[in-house]
């Protein structure tokens, strides 16, 4: 498969330090990994890192060939990545369908109707504001935000924090649904049903490195590893 992001010895961090210490990795085009580990690994400074919204200080992040490290958001986002981020980030003034006009990219891959076609609860709370919404509802609303950018990549950063577990099984079937299409996923995710439901890999991240990798199958069947590696059971 062909390489769409690929993440070469990149160091990021703040006021100096190194969260994130040297990591290398590639999703290729229309392929789904789940990235695991453990709280304050540096897993969400590293999505933050490809996004454009954390400076590295060495290494690179190619989106397609295309170099976008140290560039700003944006840069990532015309090269067709876009990020669900941790907390959904929805403005609480403006309505769900004031998000979504906002995020629509002309000419693009997504329409509005697609998302409510994918997230009907979304028309049905179009007039709400986003202060209005569940998490649940927010969460849809931050992905169906990031779809109608037309990425080629989606980066999400624990797409089931916080939720119950009724709408973690709608937000599962909404990712299998886009993997199904052949969109690219970088998930950082807690909840390993989900993450093993949605990914083709398993990536492990240890104090700021990637110290683990393997087809999802292979990582299911190792419980032994997933519990030393995540500290599970």
């Amino acid at each position: 498969m062909t390489a769409l992001l690929e993440v070469v010895d990149l160091v990021a961090g703040y006021d100096g330090s190194r969260v994130v210490d040297g990591v290398s990795l590639t999703v290729a085009a229309g392929e789904s990994v789940a990235l695991l580990g453990r709280n304050g690994v540096g897993k969400t400074t590293l999505l933050e890192s490809i996004m454009g919204m954390v400076r590295p200080t060495a290494g690179e992040v190619r989106v397609e060939g295309r170099d976008v490290a140290r560039k700003p958001a944006h840069v990532a986002s015309r090269a067709n990545v876009a990020i669900v981020p941790q907390g959904r980030r929805i403005f609480a003034p403006l309505s769900v369908a004031e998000h979504l006009q906002i995020a629509y990219r002309k000419g693009g891959a997504w329409s509005v109707a697609d998302v409510y076609d994918l997230m009907p609860r979304l028309h049905e709370r179009r007039d709400h504001l986003g202060s209005q919404l569940s998490g649940g509802e927010q969460q849809m609303l931050s992905i169906g935000r990031a779809l109608l950018c037309s990425p080629k990549l989606v980066l999400l950063d624990e797409p089931s924090d916080g939720l119950a577990p009724a709408i973690v099984e709608q937000v599962r079937a909404v990712l299998r649904e886009l993997a199904s299409t052949g969109l690219a996923l970088l998930v950082v995710e807690q909840d390993l049903r989900l993450a093993f439901d949605v990914a083709d890999r398993v990536l492990v991240m240890a104090k700021g490195q990637i110290v683990h990798e393997s087809a999802t199958p292979a990582f299911r069947a190792d419980g032994e590893r997933a519990r030393r590696l995540l500290g599970i059971g």
